[in-house]
């Protein structure tokens, strides 16, 4: 349409041209000029063809200057494009080599886009993680702060000062830059989560929980995400309270903790442990029993027998014959068997039951130690005591407690893995790879449940 239009325009200027020359052709006439003595005698059509002459060398004359008096601009300008397209290839190259962790290169592309971009955000951007790569958390911080200068990149900055604060432990000063980033963006679920994180690691257990509840109403955090997290909350306040001597509270913590998620074994076991320490041993019994029959756990076995702390050997083995009567074919039951016919001298029984856990294709390691102490207990055979301890020895270690953030596997639940740190990063599962020592076989000659805590990790 546009080329139509083209064509149609230039026929009409030549058709108008053509037009106005045949009119001065059908009329011709002479022009006569005088000036300084001089006489110009031509006709008009000359005349016109000299203006028309005249107006095109000015059209092009006036060009010419603009051209020249612009052309310092335009080179400068096409100087600073070439410059800018440059730091643009070296800000890529630089983020692709922070996310290849070349830190060598990344640094040295971050050079190469900060000084062709003249100190753009993007460029200190780019320099505060070629330098947090490489170690550097003392440039890194400057270009974050210089990033704070820049309204556009407050935020990115305030973020990068958070993790280096992190990094440092100083939690404190990480929360109080937490804050002012929330105020930049209150609905910043990032923002939420790192606040609630830090309080936590703090051990401000109620401003958490605040923190937490607000969250959720406003929908910063998942549902099903945010119970979980508020019960590992809860927790921390029972445990608080009751470091405190405030049974009562701590019960009332740890009961909401154990309705918000009822599969948590560390909900359960705190609940029932603080029934008990209130003086309502029975509910806890039930509470735990209860657990039992949904998901066996050594934890429950374990905070099950020490619910009464001053029973006789055979009243405790009786109570644990009690709780793996509710799951009599789980291996967990079944060592709890073990255990209460070895407290009662019961040899026959607990090697029948322990028959039954080493032909099974994954056998507990308990299951190898609790044949030991039974050789040595039973017939004292070293010699074969030692046959099942090393079995113990060499066989995966089983389930345990273990931090999906850093691998770490400790001895018992809490909040925050011991090692690194993370909020509610235990997860009970079997570990990737662990260097342990494992004690020597013989136990508690008294069928004791010694043998149902974690061996120690070194």
């Amino acid at each position: 349409m546009r080329a139509v239009l083209r064509v149609a325009l230039a026929f009409l200027v030549v058709t108008v041209i053509a037009g106005l020359a045949a009119w001065f052709a059908d009329r011709p006439g002479a022009i006569a000029v005088d000036w300084l003595g001089y006489r110009i005698e031509t006709s008009v059509g000359v005349v016109i063809a000299a203006l028309v002459i005249l107006l095109g060398l000015l059209v092009a004359i006036t060009r010419l200057a603009l051209w020249v008096l612009r052309s310092p601009g335009f080179i400068q300008s096409r100087r600073a494009a070439a410059r800018r397209r440059s730091g643009e290839i070296a800000l890529i190259r630089g983020l692709v080599a922070v996310a290849a962790g070349d830190a060598a290169d990344a640094r040295k592309q971050a050079i190469r886009a900060e000084s062709a971009a003249e100190g753009s955000p993007l460029s200190l951007l780019l320099a505060a993680q070629a330098a947090q790569l490489s170690g550097d958390l003392e440039a890194a911080g400057r270009a974050y702060r210089l990033m704070l200068e820049d309204d556009e990149t407050r935020f990115l900055g305030l973020r990068g000062l958070i993790v280096l604060a992190r990094r440092r432990g100083d939690d404190q000063e990480a929360l109080s830059l937490a804050r002012e980033a929330q105020g930049l963006r209150p609905g910043a679920p990032w923002v939420a989560s790192e606040i609630f994180g830090l309080q936590a690691a703090l051990g401000a257990w109620t401003a958490a929980e605040e923190t937490l509840v607000g969250a959720l109403r406003h929908k910063l955090i998942d549902a099903g995400q945010g119970r979980r997290a508020r019960a590992v909350v809860l927790l921390g306040r029972a445990r608080e309270a009751a470091a405190a001597g405030q049974l009562r509270d701590a019960l009332g913590h740890a009961e909401s903790a154990h309705n918000l998620a009822p599969d948590f074994v560390p909900g359960v076991v705190a609940a029932a442990t603080l029934l008990a320490r209130l003086g309502k041993l029975r509910r806890g019994e039930k509470m735990i029993e209860a657990a039992w029959e949904e998901a066996p756990h050594p934890d429950l076995a374990a905070a099950f027998g020490a619910l009464v702390p001053d029973e006789s050997p055979d009243d405790r083995a009786a109570r644990m014959g009690r709780l793996a009567a509710r799951q009599p074919d789980h291996p967990e039951s079944r060592l709890l068997a073990v255990e209460r016919a070895l407290a009662r001298h019961d040899w026959a029984k607990a090697r029948a039951i322990l028959e039954l856990l080493v032909a099974e294709p994954v056998v507990p390691r308990r299951a190898f130690q609790a044949y030991a102490r039974l050789e040595q207990l039973e017939r004292g055979d070293e010699r074969r005591a030692q046959g099942w301890a090393d079995k113990a020895a060499t066989c995966p270690m089983g389930e345990r407690w273990v931090c999906r953030s850093c691998g770490d596997v400790p001895a018992q639940w809490a909040p925050h893995c011991p090692e690194c740190r993370s909020f509610d990063s235990l997860e009970w599962r079997q570990p990737d790879q662990v260097t342990e020592i494992i004690a020597p076989p013989p136990g508690p000659a008294d069928g004791t449940l010694a043998e149902l805590s974690a061996p120690q990790r070194v």
